[in-house]
């Protein structure tokens, strides 16, 4: 009987050990990927995509590209396809990638980006 209390007291010990490190760990990686790629695609850390660099819902109203200064095409591991468009403003936008307003923003956010590596 005494070691079956003790073998279920060092269980319920190590289970909860075991969680607090995994907190830990969720939260210092979140925090270290946000550091380090705060404008840049999402990073996919073992099937793991932070809920920012996901579109959950678009936006109803037409994008406008002289606004927006940068975007990216969110991970397969988010539940559904998206853009995140980055606006001049430092406001993040999510766009449906099929929509052809979307697409040109994009091209055309492409080709800016590439004239601006060019002259510097």
């Amino acid at each position: 009987m005494k070691v079956s209390r003790a073998a279920l007291v060092f269980l319920i010990l190590a289970a909860a050990l075991g969680s607090q490190a995994r907190v830990i760990h969720d939260t210092e990686t979140r925090e270290l990927m946000t550091e380090m790629h705060a404008l840049k695609p999402p990073i996919i850390y073992n099937g793991f995509a932070l809920p920012a660099d996901c579109c959950f819902s678009y936006t109803p109203r037409s994008i406008r590209c002289s606004v927006m200064r940068d975007y990216f095409v969110t991970s397969s591991a988010c539940s559904q396809p998206g853009v995140i468009f980055h606006t001049k403003r430092g406001k993040r936008v999510c766009a449906h990638p099929s929509n052809s307003q979307v697409q040109n923003c994009m091209t055309n956010l492409k080709l800016n980006n590439i004239k601006a590596r060019k002259n510097d």
